[in-house]
């Protein structure tokens, strides 16, 4: 029952993928359409996926009857230290002003010169579906230099639409190009505002100087998220299939409008402040709902099973706000896959991860997180008490995620000994034994192993992984459940909540120990071996 239950959490983290710059004097130079250029040697993946997305763009431009009016050099570096070299050439920032963007950006956009460029070294661009995306994103901003004569990056225009919309554009091409789905960015974008510690205010991403800009772009602001909302809302009022066609209009008003303000009301049919009111509405309403998954039943999966996932993983909630003091939240997208094989052709569909990758999860996980999808390999469940117990486990990682965020300094074997147990309380409320009995269990398990790791050699999953080819999955799990189990009998599941509403705080999950429980990771490792060496 106590295979290693791996979760992969590929948090997608939309932040700072590109912001324009409409600074040069110069105007764009009489070319036609879109030009890619190499800069040093892209992947061929990079530049496929590039060039696919070129075209799309173009085509849904087109369509729209909004094609660019003047042609695009589109620069693909394949470095960090290219992708300054660019900014430094072509656009002219001096090397100190490049090596900032550089940190911060997937991309660069100047519509007076008619340029782009993408940073191939950046995490926006290592998967396919962000190339595509990240690519679009930044075409969408020449776009806007167009329909505006150059006006969307004025400091009287709506930085928050302006971005935003690129990331929908981008989304939305990705989708079209076979990429993961417009829904699924939207609930993945909400779900990285839920689990960052602190966030931009919608009300101070209205007019930007381009120094501020650059600051917005700190991932820690996550100001690209927020707009993203803010614009995910904004398409839910228009009329299905109009989306685009109502950003075009926005822009084309704001070459004429004294300012963003007047555009977005001549558009939209609404002024800014009764959209900012009823935006900070939804998205509270948005923030607190409660957790809602939607399955995926792919070819081989039961209706049975999906009913029995959806009972348990309905019943587990009650339990887990009364451990923490906290319910769960969030929209998920459950995919039930058959079996292994399937498994990993659906961790390449919905997580987007290459096939090698695919497989290793396949031959490792029960379950994959990839934001606000769950792969789930129904075949690994076998009886009800597995599926009671696996699911507990998997709630209760995602409840843990979103109370602690995202954290460095991690302490394993208090994360899935936590979770562990929330799956043994709910073996006991199904009627699957008494929790003493499992304990018991633990203690016999952990005696009759011999020698056993230091708590200290279980800090990090790698490390986990390690100590489970040495000593058996079993015993790992049995002495991580026993160790939680002996902090609760000394301060309770309130301290666990501590625990994590510290880690939020700080950002460090061994300082959030320390906070919880009054002493280091190291100290309770050796009072931990110490009571189990006297029980010998």
């Amino acid at each position: 029952m106590k295979r290693l239950i791996a979760g992969m959490f590929l948090l997608v983290m939309f932040s700072a993928a590109a912001c324009a710059a409409f600074f040069h004097m110069q105007a764009p130079q009489q070319r036609q359409g879109v030009e890619v250029k190499a800069v040093g040697e892209p992947s061929q993946e990079t530049m496929a996926a590039v060039k696919t997305a070129v075209q799309d763009f173009t085509a849904l431009t087109e369509a729209a009857g909004a094609p660019l009016s003047h042609g695009v050099e589109l620069f693909v570096a394949s470095t960090q230290e290219q992708y300054e070299q660019v900014l430094t050439k072509e656009f002219s920032h001096s090397p100190e002003e490049a090596a900032q963007i550089a940190s911060l950006s997937g991309g660069w956009t100047g519509g007076k010169q008619g340029q782009t460029v993408l940073n191939g070294a950046a995490g926006v661009m290592q998967g396919r579906s962000d190339r595509l995306s990240t690519t679009a994103h930044e075409l969408f901003h020449q776009l806007q230099y167009d329909l505006s004569h150059g006006r969307d990056a004025d400091e009287k225009a709506l930085f928050w639409l302006e971005e935003g919309s690129a990331d929908y554009v981008g989304a939305l091409v990705a989708e079209r190009c076979g990429g993961k789905s417009l829904h699924k960015w939207e609930l993945d974008t909400l779900q990285d505002l839920r689990l960052a510690k602190e966030t931009a205010r919608p009300e101070n991403l209205l007019h930007c100087t381009l120094s501020q800009r650059i600051r917005l772009m700190d991932k820690k602001y996550h100001s690209y998220q927020m707009a993203d909302v803010m614009v995910v809302y904004l398409m839910q009022q228009q009329e299905q299939g109009t989306e685009f066609a109502a950003l075009v209009r926005y822009f084309e008003a704001l070459s004429e409008a004294k300012d963003g303000e007047e555009a977005f009301a001549q558009v939209f049919g609404m002024t800014q402040a009764q959209f900012l009111r009823d935006f900070q509405a939804w998205y509270q309403q948005e923030r607190t709902v409660p957790f809602t998954a939607s399955f995926v039943r792919r070819d081989g999966v039961s209706e049975q099973t999906v009913q029995a996932l959806e009972a348990q993983m309905r019943s587990a909630q009650p339990l887990l706000a009364s451990l923490y003091g906290q319910q769960l939240c969030g929209r998920y997208d459950v995919v039930l896959a058959a079996d292994a094989e399937d498994f990993a052709k659906a961790a390449e569909t919905y997580a987007g991860v290459t096939e090698e990758k695919a497989r290793a999860l396949a031959a490792d996980s029960l379950w994959v997180q990839d934001g606000s999808t769950i792969l789930l390999n129904v075949s690994e469940l076998g009886d009800e008490k597995q599926l009671v117990f696996s699911v507990g486990t998997l709630c209760a990682r995602l409840l843990h995620m979103q109370m602690a965020g995202i954290t460095e300094e991690p302490v394993d074997w208090l994360d899935r000994g936590m979770t562990y147990l929330v799956g043994i309380r709910l073996l006991e409320q199904a009627g699957y034994g008494h929790y003493a009995d499992y304990r018991r269990s633990w203690l016999y398990g952990v005696q009759k192993a011999g020698a056993l790791p230091s708590l200290e050699e279980l800090l990090t999953s790698d490390a986990m992984h390690r100590a489970a080819e040495t000593y058996g999955d079993e015993v790992v799990n049995e002495m991580t459940e026993l160790a939680v189990d002996e902090l609760l009998s000394r301060f309770g599941w309130k301290a666990c909540r501590s625990y994590l509403l510290h880690a939020r705080e700080s950002g460090k999950e061994r300082a959030a120990f320390r906070a919880a429980f009054g002493r280091d990771t190291a100290a309770y490792a050796k009072e931990f071996a110490l009571a189990r060496s006297s029980r010998r």
